[in-house]
């Protein structure tokens, strides 16, 4: 009956036809025919909240960085449990990632504007299937009791997707990607550098972080790279990472450079180890073979994941 009243009282007011009078007359209507539609279909309504909800999620965690389920929950005034839907959709997106209780931004360039030297957010969507294949060989490298440097970048940051969530362990790191993903672990000591945020990396640099790393000792560490050649070595891309590596490679037992093939043959900036100062590398079965030779020369291990066979046997 509302409706109908509301219907009636368009025609009330429109004693005049003049062409403006029919334009809000038609305006009204069109108002009115949304309000029924919403009203007469309320799955329309609800995937409308949802997406105002998703776009006012995304604001959240852009501006803040990183943040928990329960914050978000709190600030949106639902439960947590339509949070966690809600970061299924923005995970399956690439917008977010997520750990145990809390999400972190996956794409960087939602909040940095421009391009730059190096970017994490578009270093997580290039060789995706490399990456997690060399970051579960290398988690089977990982045993109780261990102390482990993880090193900046998309590809050992994956490395914690493979290790046990249980597993009693010391994690040395510098990038804020890494320590949102160890810092829910039950089991795992944190020691974290800190300083100066750089946001295209999301790492932290000083020097009393560097300091830090060399008075302590590691069992093993993971190191990244953006660029190995045989002639120019091991380069990475920001040049305030570069002690931060040395001081890793030359306070751990074992060293191991997890880099996939596509950094074969590149070259950055920003020198900091040669292939010798590893005791393997861990790669993908794309890496060139030359290079593989003189890794091995050197008496450097390389270290492949299994392939998978497109090979399927005959039916008896």
């Amino acid at each position: 009956m509302g409706m109908v009243l509301e219907y009636d009282a368009l025609f009330k007011d429109t004693g005049d036809r003049s062409t403006a009078n029919l334009h809000n007359l038609c305006s009204n209507l069109l108002n009115l025919l949304k309000k029924v539609v919403t009203l007469a279909n309320p799955e329309y309504h609800t995937r409308v909240k949802r997406q105002s909800r998703l776009n006012s999620l995304q604001e959240i965690i852009i501006r803040a960085n990183s943040t928990t389920i329960k914050d978000l929950a709190e600030q949106l005034n639902v439960s947590a449990m339509t949070i966690r839907r809600d970061m299924e959709v923005l995970e399956s997106a690439g917008l977010v990632r997520t750990y145990r209780g809390g999400v972190i931004v996956a794409e960087r360039h939602a909040r940095t504007a421009g391009a730059s030297a190096y970017s994490l957010a578009n270093a997580e969507t290039a060789h995706v299937e490399e990456k997690r294949e060399i970051a579960k060989l290398a988690a089977t490298l990982v045993e109780p009791g261990d102390v482990i440097f993880l090193d900046a970048g998309s590809t050992v940051e994956l490395i914690l997707d493979y290790i046990d969530p249980l597993l009693e362990m010391t994690v040395f790191c510098y990038s804020l990607n890494v320590l949102n993903l160890v810092a829910g672990r039950k089991n795992t000591r944190i020691v974290f550098s800190g300083g100066v945020y750089h946001p295209d990396s999301q790492n932290f640099e000083s020097p009393e972080g560097l300091q830090l790393l060399n008075r302590n000792r590691s069992s093993k560490a993971f190191i990244s790279a953006n660029g190995i050649r045989v002639d120019l070595g091991v380069t990475s891309s920001g040049q305030f990472e570069i002690p931060i590596k040395r001081a890793a490679i030359e306070n751990s037992a074992k060293t191991y450079l997890v880099a996939d093939s596509s950094k074969c043959g590149l070259v950055r900036i920003g020198h900091f180890a040669d292939i010798e100062d590893f005791d393997a590398i861990i790669t993908d079965n794309a890496f060139a073979s030359d290079v593989r030779e003189h890794f091995t020369d050197r008496g450097v291990e390389i270290m492949l994941p299994p392939e998978v066979s497109t090979r399927h046997e005959p039916q008896g």
